[in-house]
């Protein structure tokens, strides 16, 4: 399995934010602004890992995940918000999130999480 990571936020600054900090940890890291463009990655190329906006234009990030499980269904996917969703959310864990970020996001979170799920070896 790829070891591909994706970052999907309409935030410009935080989705190249978030970018720059995974490729730091020397990971091979994609962004899309929406969830239209994440579905596409998604079924362009294999991804392990999804930081996922909840709140964007058009198509929400809950909507998005569950059409990205469709084509990818062992990818993680981790949501993130800004805001008070609380329906959203717990609909995304239901359908099988594997956490929710709460914005601003801790960068200690993140790498914690990138290990959890995607350890840069992998054991034997």
């Amino acid at each position: 399995m790829t070891r591909r990571i994706m970052v999907v936020d309409d935030d410009a600054a935080l989705r190249y934010t978030l970018k720059e900090i995974l490729e730091d940890e020397g990971r091979d890291v994609v962004a899309a602004e929406d969830g239209y463009q994440a579905i596409r990655q998604a079924s362009e190329s294999k991804i392990s890992l999804i930081f996922m906006d909840i709140q964007m234009p058009g198509i929400n990030g809950v909507e998005a995940f569950m059409e990205i499980k469709k084509i990818l269904p062992d990818c993680v996917v981790v949501m993130m918000t800004g805001f008070s969703v609380e329906d959203l959310v717990k609909k995304a864990l239901s359908e099988g999130a594997y956490t929710v970020l709460h914005k601003p996001i801790a960068v200690e979170r993140v790498l914690e999480i990138l290990e959890q799920v995607v350890p840069e070896t992998i054991p034997y």
